[in-house]
């Protein structure tokens, strides 16, 4: 049976992976195991491969599964789903990415399952927090560390009747003097906390909207980043009752201690208002990408570009986000020092009490490692492993594009299908290391003899096929001429393997489109057609195919 990879590619990329990889075969209404890597042995506990879906598990699950891949395979691209919903029972919450792909007649799927049980903590701590803030009635507000308001939720302005568009913004030595006096104890508080303090709390006399006076249990909570404060959470606790205020002063803790568990917890955090001013962001972002906090935040999110998300990926993301939905995916950006890197995004839109967006955060994990080593599979896939030259299915794959812009243009694809003359004797002579070594020089001095907008790839032994492109029809048999003498005079200046200088021929086969075929299989059969021709003429030879 063919597959597009072979078990030891497949073990080579995947068999010391943490996550469960299975490579399936669709079968009729199931698909079957061809590939599992050692950890999937750990959580079945029999051997899969040579089996089906509806054998290794129960049918319900079975058919969830199938019904996943199936959406893969109808879409054509990666399709990513999960096995749990926020807020759910599940003690463990699993996340598998399938990769759909074709490989002659044969439909296969690359499924990678990770466990996102953590990933669906913070993003439910997020969420639970978010829902407190704005909809508790309890009056919160949150201070930098430089005494500026950052944020106050309904209760607050409801209880003490000010207006959040009017305080947030705004630092304490700009505040009326009458203003200055209700916050002097909660500031001369403040002042007092270091890195190492924890929570506390104070009793204070406050006057509320209506005029009256109330008594209120204020919890002072420091929000930390790597150590250092960066905020702080005030709750006001209306008390009636004296004896209350150690229970109240324990359920506020708690939430907040949560909340900080939940920050400090994730990898990469950052946070934007709706019209993408960045408001936060933390320390680990830094360390992967190469830009301070100070960098980013006050920025719009667009303007950071590759930073942290492309103009075209914003868009998609606010439109989504935007209708209240938390967006999930894959991006890849660019560190400040011009590296490549992968993360795993969740955009959460938080609410206020109304229901409105009001600010959007980020959850973002490193997943680098794990995209390169798909690109890995992906180039396998696609290239030949002795020549590292693309290989037929590439070819294949190109072929539609280049075609296109070929018709576009009113201009030639010129399909030389190239085969090394004698070629036995080098194996039989020298051994099939030096024929191996052979075989990667012939490609190259192919490769060498080509422009970079033409196409070469292996096929099998020593044939190689060239797909000349932007070739005028008009000048057409000048630049065939032109080309293929380049190839053996490339040929004829050779390279020296063990001791042994070889300056070896190529007959050539030439079928052009769109006069010989208008798809790649028939073109290469009308190349390799003309090949036999030419290798009948002799060494050395190119034959362009005609109508006989």
């Amino acid at each position: 049976m063919l597959m597009p990879f072979t078990v030891e590619q497949l073990d080579l990329l995947y068999k010391n992976a943490k996550d469960p990889v299975y490579f399936m075969r669709q079968n009729g209404d199931t698909f079957d195991y061809l590939y599992v890597n050692p950890v999937c042995f750990t959580l079945f506990n029999k051997e899969l491969v040579g089996t089906n879906l509806d054998e290794s598990m129960p049918l319900p699950l079975a058919m969830e599964i199938k019904k996943q891949y199936l959406i893969a395979l109808k879409v054509g691209k990666k399709h990513t789903y999960r096995d749990y919903s926020l807020f759910s029972d599940l003690e463990t919450a699993m996340e598998t990415e399938l990769t759909p792909m074709e490989y002659g007649n044969e439909r296969f799927v690359l499924a990678v399952t990770k466990n996102v049980t953590a990933q669906k903590k913070i993003e439910e701590d997020y969420l639970f927090f978010e829902s407190l803030v704005q909809n508790s009635v309890d009056p919160m507000i949150m201070v930098s560390a430089e005494f500026m308001i950052l944020d106050l939720n309904p209760a607050y302005e409801n209880t003490f009747g000010v207006f959040k568009g009017q305080w947030v913004g705004r630092y304490y030595h700009e505040l009326p003097d009458k203003q200055k006096e209700l916050f002097g104890a909660g500031k001369n508080l403040l002042q007092q906390f270091s890195a190492q303090s924890k929570s506390t709390s104070m009793i204070m006399k406050r006057i509320k909207q209506d005029g009256t006076e109330a008594k209120f249990s204020v919890s002072y909570s420091p929000v930390k980043e790597n150590g250092m404060i960066r905020a702080f959470h005030i709750v006001f606790r209306e008390l009636t009752n004296e004896l209350l205020l150690k229970n109240e002063l324990k359920k506020t803790e708690n939430i907040l201690e949560s909340y900080k568990e939940a920050l400090n917890y994730a990898a990469l955090v950052a946070i934007w208002n709706v019209s993408g001013t960045v408001e936060f962001v933390n320390d680990n972002l830094n360390e992967l990408t190469g830009y301070k906090p100070s960098d980013m935040i006050g920025l719009n999110i667009s303007e950071i570009g590759e930073a942290v998300v492309s103009p075209k990926l914003y868009n998609e993301i606010r439109e989504v986000t935007l209708r209240g939905e938390i967006w999930r995916g894959q991006i890849k950006s660019m560190k400040r020092n011009g590296e490549f890197f992968w993360v795993d995004v969740t955009i959460i839109p938080l609410l206020d009490v109304e229901g409105e967006i009001y600010q959007f955060l980020s959850i973002l994990f490193d997943i680098t490692e794990r995209k390169q080593l798909e690109e890995k599979l992906h180039f396998m896939a696609y290239h030949d492993s002795l020549t590292n030259l693309p290989n037929r299915r590439f070819m294949i794959q190109q072929f539609q594009q280049i075609r296109e812009q070929a018709d576009a243009k009113n201009e030639f694809i010129v399909l030389l299908y190239l085969d090394g003359d004698d070629f036995k004797l080098v194996n039989d002579q020298f051994g099939h290391d030096v024929g191996d070594e052979f075989i990667f020089h012939f490609g190259d001095a192919i490769k060498r003899s080509l422009r970079k907008n033409d196409l070469v790839a292996r096929v099998g032994g020593d044939e190689f096929l060239v797909a000349l492109r932007d070739v005028v029809p008009e000048n057409s048999e000048q630049h065939i001429e032109s080309v293929i003498n380049r190839i053996n005079e490339s040929l004829l200046e050779g390279w020296t393997i063990a001791d042994h200088h070889f300056t070896p021929t190529s007959s050539v086969g030439i079928a052009i489109y769109p006069e010989h075929g208008q798809d790649f299989d028939e073109l290469v059969k009308k190349a390799d057609a003309a090949l036999y021709l030419a290798k009948g003429k002799g060494k050395g030879t190119a034959y362009l195919y005609s109508v006989q």
